[in-house]
């Protein structure tokens, strides 16, 4: 009877040891950038990814987060692609994420910068933090990037471009634009000027 006490209070402490562990394995998805790939997640749980690598390969997805640390997503696509469905997945410390496209080096423009890693999941550093909500595609040919609501900047963004949305207020998106040297642009635009990256 004593050792079978001692066997039950040793599993217990196991399976709580392991749980212990299997919680701190498992990381929040968290948006910003990760290398490559600008990652927005809101309060609901949908995620909005856009991937540009080596200028060619370029694709975009979206989809829910099944968990606080993982998400089935899809690639969005114009033309005849076919669109592709895969997992997001958070590093243990919320600072990695993986991103697994089963075929996704097939990707117009991809073949030759996609490693075949990413069919199972390829890890992606964070290196920007960030606080965006959604990410949205500028629709107008070009838009002002104002420094504040009302200012007369001279910047803008042209169509096609991503920015990661902070905020909204009265007509007006609060964006970060990240530029092809990889430093960080923030600003206003009008909503107006812009269309929200989503699953169709």
């Amino acid at each position: 009877m004593k050792n079978k006490r001692g066997m039950t209070g040793a599993l217990c402490t196991a399976a709580v040891v392991l749980l212990v562990a299997t919680g701190a394995q498992a990381g929040v998805l968290r948006p910003g950038l990760y290398e490559g790939l600008m990652l927005a997640v809101d309060g609901g749980g949908a995620v909005s990814g856009s991937f540009a690598q080596q200028g060619s390969c370029s694709f975009r997805i979206a989809g829910r987060a099944s968990s606080q640390s993982a998400a089935v997503v899809r690639t969005i696509v114009e033309g005849p692609a076919p669109s592709i469905e895969g997992r997001l997945s958070a590093g243990a410390d919320s600072r990695t994420v993986s991103l697994a496209l089963p075929g996704g080096h097939q990707l117009p423009g991809c073949g030759n910068v996609l490693p075949p890693l990413i069919d199972n999941g390829l890890d992606l550093d964070l290196t920007h933090k960030a606080g965006w909500i959604r990410l949205v595609s500028v629709s107008a040919d070009r838009t002002a990037l104002q420094k504040s609501p009302g200012d007369a900047g001279r910047a803008y963004v042209v169509r096609g471009d991503v920015l990661g949305v902070v905020s909204e207020k009265a007509g007006l998106l609060e964006v970060d634009f990240v530029n092809t040297q990889g430093r960080v642009l923030h600003g206003w635009i009008a909503a107006k000027d812009a269309k929200a990256i989503a699953a169709p």
